[in-house]
């Protein structure tokens, strides 16, 4: 069952540095070919201070913040039948390789659909470099539920 007096749960804020090797081992492993998400010389070439992040990496550093597997087991969901639904990005300002970025992650909401037998935890996520909020996500945890017979 669900622990659902942890809505409203939000962690306290931590930061990861963005580094230029992660960032490259990231776009190797989802095919990302454009350089300057790795390549400085290309990055500038483009007008950028730096190597921008390249889309979704943010979700990478979220499991050095506080995991959704780490969200599971407060609000004591077993990982058996989670699947990682959607999440949606909302970029507010450039994020590039040297940043320092804090985060923070709330329990916005939980609900129930097919009388129970799904469940959905909405988390946010708020992204800040320097004091500026950089990005926001909101990702969707799908729980399905043992049916009673």
């Amino acid at each position: 069952m669900i622990d659902r007096s942890k809505v409203g749960f939000q962690t306290m804020p931590t930061q990861v540095v963005i580094d230029a090797w992660r960032v490259k081992l990231f776009c190797q492993a989802i095919g990302e070919d454009d350089a300057r998400y790795w390549d400085p010389a290309a990055a500038a070439a483009t007008g950028e201070p730096a190597c921008p992040l390249p889309p979704t990496f943010l979700k990478a550093v979220e499991g050095e913040h506080f995991s959704s597997a780490a969200l599971m087991q407060l609000l004591q969901v077993p990982l058996l039948g989670v699947l990682h639904a959607e999440q949606q990005f909302d970029y507010l300002a450039p994020v590039h390789v040297g940043d320092t970025v804090e985060l923070s992650r709330r329990v916005d909401r939980i609900f129930d659909k097919k009388d129970g037998a799904l469940s959905f935890i909405v988390v946010d996520t708020d992204y800040r470099v320097a004091g500026q909020a950089v990005a926001r996500s909101t990702q969707t945890i799908l729980v399905r539920n043992p049916v009673a017979a």
